[in-house]
């Protein structure tokens, strides 16, 4: 019977001795049965596990659920620390040295000085004649110094009391935190079936004996038994699912005498027979039909007992694994186009296994031993492909079949019309055609950075911007997705520019040559035809209305307007036409014009002439203009684009004397190259003065006033004017009326014959600074003050005057110590140079000098208590007192000295108090008085 403790519970460790012999940390190289007790305190995240339940056992020691255990007391624990107590080492369970789980739980236990049962419990259902091994894990986890822990194994009769054999002992633990595998091998007496086992703490002592106990098991234990498949070093194979493959598995271990063997297989969570039990040491056996992984052993006993899981060791394990067939698959574009790479992919499912080989059937005679080939077929159709995978031996191969269509290309085809010239739309027609389905999409690049995506073949236009070559190309695209380019040369040639100049001629000439200006952007002008209409109803035959000419000419009959025509061809077929109106002038034309102002026309000013020339039909069309043809005949102006009434100027040279000159004005009309008429005038020029104007730069706003002075110099009569800002007409400038700023002077000087002329000029009025003094001072005698005063202006310099009792003249609050009264002046000087001045009175106060008597007797000597100074101390107060403390004089101010009286009586001689309050910084003066009479 198995017994496996719960998560948290404990069994304890099984000792049985009866004619046995344990063997403490390492066995002997037998083998050993599944476990019929397997305790790991199981595991958890809660720091502790709880008690040990009633059902799995007991233990004579206390449980602790929280805090340091004390002795006699346990717990069961997922790590031992000093929270478990203060001197236990830190430690996990012992499965955490080779999972590294930390939840794992252990039993630890701080023994006591009496020995203590760890663990005791009956163990049902072992079989008699059978040898069991005994294992269990135990560390000291005292940190410090002190009792090792020591451990005896008892094994009892199923009444608990009758002890089978003598105890053994585990010998003291040592310290290191470091877990110790002891196991004990023994033989249980025929007839035997339960016992009581029973794990003391042996050791004695106050300090120390403090132990963790982990992973108890006790299992069958006997000879070796072992087994492998045949022909296998490895105790593993692999076979497909279905392949009904037998294996054979033999034992390679020698059976003992007396026992007997089988074959199991483990399923379902158990350990099933597959055999009898015997002395057979081969047995066959068939792959399972379903996938998974199957393990296998051989499991020996004593006949009697081959039965009893719990009384049979068992050998190492053989693994199967049957792995699912695999099953093919792959991925294809169902339609492709003639002549692309189809690109087969494998998609199988291994299902576990391992895919030996991939054969590919094109379905036109081609294969392919690729796991994921590509493949082009030569020629449209319908084809059938097929993949057979194979898996490991004995899987049955596995076919995918797939149908691939192979559509026939499209072929791409477009025209356009021609002489492509700039500014004109090209006309682009489709003539594509397809060999499946319908073309979907047209796809145009125009080749100036422009595409589209047509849905139809209708036939469309395109302006291009500029002339050049573009590669104009078409993609197409069918219904089969397949596609083709066609990509043609389209050339756009630049648009001629007609143009032509026209000659001004009348009826008279012989005839009109029109010259041709026409251009073209790539300059093959050389290259044009040309077609010329001259718009004349009157032409012959003689005399024809076109011309081919470049440069043609036509004698037109009659004077009128004709439309001229020119078309121009350029040498890629690309046209330009431009119309002019020509007019062939009458052949009598009339110089005439007027001269503005004749009568006074001063030398130095403009002379304005007006064109009023005439032709009997048509226009004027030049016009030579002599403005001195009897000194300079030879000097023309010339005007090509003359028009009745249009103004024409001109300046002769300014003179002073004589007080006239007269000069011949020639005016000569054409209406064409040899109608011609001549017009003369003399006009008079009158001498104008010459004057000299000069003024000051800059001045003052406070300088006063300056007379301007300005001379006419060439003897001319005549009156003068000033005007401007701050000036009178007389040319007296104040700078007060004009203020802080830059002013144009003007004068004007006008002639007897009315001409005048003028001169100017520019001054500068500078702003003074702006200050203030005062208010005047007052300072005690020794006393020191500042001068007041603030100033506001550009680069200001200062100067007071005089410079006595100052510490620094040129500060604009320098430091006063005078000693009597004075007055001073403040000079505040711009970066301009302009200045201006205030003052500033300073009083000094001298000290009162005050008489201690006076003698009121009315002889004209010393009748008043005249006190020196105190008159200058306005606001101050005077007091006097008898000896009584009566106030007998009072005054605020002392322009009226005391006269000895009180209420208009005199005071009789004696001594007086006076107090006096000067102010104005000084202290309060008091003393005697004495009144002399």
């Amino acid at each position: 019977m198995l017994f496996t403790l719960k998560p948290g519970k404990l069994l304890a460790l099984i000792a049985c001795f009866l004619f046995s012999l344990f063997s403490f940390r390492r066995a002997g190289a037998q083998s050993l049965g599944d476990p019929v007790v397997k305790i790991t305190f199981g595991s958890g995240t809660a720091s502790r596990a709880g008690a040990l339940s009633a059902d799995s056992g007991s233990t004579t020691y206390v449980y602790s659920a929280s805090g340091q255990i004390g002795e006699n007391y346990y717990t069961i624990t997922s790590q031992s620390n000093t929270t478990v107590h203060g001197g236990f080492v830190t430690s996990y369970d012992h499965d955490y040295e080779t999972t590294g789980n930390t939840n794992g739980y252990m039993m630890v236990v701080n023994g006591n000085v009496q020995a203590g049962t760890v663990y005791t419990r009956t163990v049902p259902g072992l079989c008699g004649n059978t040898q069991y091994q005994f294992g269990v894990w135990i560390k000291n986890v005292l940190s410090t110094g002190g009792i090792l822990p020591n451990m005896v194994f008892h094994i009892y009769a199923a009444d608990g009391v009758t002890e089978l054999g003598t105890g053994v002992s585990t010998g003291d633990v040592p310290t290191g935190n470091v877990w110790h595998n002891y196991t004990a091998n023994f033989t249980l007496p025929a007839g035997t079936g339960d016992v009581v086992i029973k794990l003391v703490s042996n050791a004695s002592g106050t300090q120390g004996n403090d132990f963790a106990v982990d992973d108890i098991t006790f299992s069958p234990y006997g000879s070796t038994v072992s087994a492998a498949f045949n022909g296998s070093t490895t105790g593993t194979e692999t076979t497909c699912a279905g392949s009904a493959q037998t294996y054979t598995i033999k034992a390679t271990s020698t059976l003992a005498s007396g026992y007997v063997q089988k074959l199991q297989v483990y399923t379902n969570g158990a350990w099933t027979d597959l055999s009898t039990a015997g002395t057979a040491t081969t047995y066959t056996i068939t792959a399972p039909t379903t996938a998974g992984t199957y393990l296998y052993r051989l499991v020996s006993a004593i006949t009697a007992n081959i039965t009893s899981a719990s009384c049979v060791v068992a050998s190492n394990n053989l693994t199967l694994t049957v792995t699912p067939a695999p099953v093919a698959a792959f991925t294809v574009a169902n339609q492709t186009c003639l002549g692309t790479a189809n690109v087969f992919t494998d998609a199988s499912v291994t299902n576990g296994s391992t895919i030996q080989s991939w054969a590919w059937n094109f379905g036109d005679g081609q294969t392919s031993a690729l796991q994921s080939p590509t493949h082009t077929y030569a020629k449209t159709g319908t084809y059938t492909v097929t993949l057979t995978v194979a898996g490991n031996t004995g899987c049955t191969p596995s076919v995918a079949t797939k149908t691939v269509t192979i559509n026939a290309l499209p072929v791409a085809a477009f025209s356009f019309t021609t002489p492509d010239c700039l500014t004109q739309a090209v006309t682009i027609t489709d003539q594509s055609t397809t060999g499946t389905g319908t073309i979907t999409t047209w796809l145009w690049d125009y080749g100036d950075g422009t595409t589209e995506t047509k849905t139809t073949n209708t036939a469309f236009t395109h302006l291009y911007a500029n002339a050049g070559t573009y590669s104009l190309k078409l993609t197409i695209t069918n219904t089969g997705g397949c596609t083709a380019v066609l990509t043609k040369s389209l050339t756009v040639s630049p648009l001629p520019v007609a143009a032509f100049s026209m000659p001004d001629v009348c009826l008279a000439d012989a005839s009109a040559t029109f010259t041709d200006n026409s251009t073209i952007a790539d300059n093959t002008t050389g290259s044009f035809t040309y077609l010329w209409n001259f718009g004349d109803a009157n032409a012959t035959t003689a005399n024809p209305n076109t011309s081919t000419l470049k440069n043609p000419s036509h004698k037109y009959t009659r004077a009128a307007v004709y439309q001229v025509t020119l078309t121009v061809t350029s040498a890629s077929g690309c046209t330009s036409t431009i119309t002019q109106s020509f007019t062939v002038n009458g052949s009598i034309p009339v110089a005439s014009f007027t001269v503005a102002n004749s009568s006074a026309l001063c030398s130095d000013q403009q002379v304005s002439f007006t064109n009023t020339s005439t032709v009997d039909f048509g226009s004027i069309t030049k016009i030579e203009w002599y403005y001195d043809y009897g000194n300079n005949p030879g000097t023309v102006e010339t005007d090509e684009s003359p028009a009745y009434g249009k103004l024409y100027y001109h300046t002769y040279t300014a003179f002073h004397t004589p007080a006239t000159q007269n000069y011949q004005v020639r005016m000569v009309a054409y209406s064409g190259g040899s109608c011609v008429s001549v017009m003369d005038k003399t006009i008079t020029l009158l001498a104008v003065p010459d004057i000299t104007f000069t003024a000051p730069s800059a001045v003052c706003v406070n300088g006063g006033t300056v007379q301007l002075a300005a001379q006419e110099t060439a003897g001319v009569a005549g009156t003068g004017v000033y005007s401007g800002t701050g000036v009178s007409s007389a040319g007296l400038f104040d700078p007060a009326a004009a203020g802080a700023g830059t002013f144009t002077i003007t004068y004007v000087y006008t002639a007897t014959n009315s001409c005048p002329v003028s001169a100017s000029q520019a001054i500068t009025v500078n702003p003074i600074p702006v200050i203030t003094t005062g208010p005047d001072i007052t300072v005690l005698s020794g006393g020191t003050a500042k001068l007041p005063a603030t100033a506001t202006g550009t680069g200001l310099t200062y100067l007071w005057s005089p410079a006595t009792y100052l510490n620094d003249a040129t500060l604009l609050n320098p430091t006063v110590t005078p000693t009597d009264d004075i007055t001073y002046t403040l000079t505040v000087t711009n970066n301009s140079g302009c200045q201006v001045s205030g003052q500033v009175n300073v009083s000094v106060l001298q000290g009162p000098v005050v008489p201690n008597a006076f003698s009121p007797n009315g002889d004209g000597v010393n009748d008043q208590w005249n006190i020196k100074y105190l008159n200058t101390y306005t606001n101050c107060t005077v007091e006097v007192y008898n000896r009584y403390g009566a106030r007998l004089f009072a005054s605020v101010g002392y322009a009226v000295p005391w006269d000895g009286t009180y209420n208009g009586a005199a005071v009789p001689g004696g001594v007086y108090y006076y107090i006096i309050n000067p102010k104005h910084g000084r202290s309060t003066m008091s003393g005697s008085l004495t009144i002399v009479r």
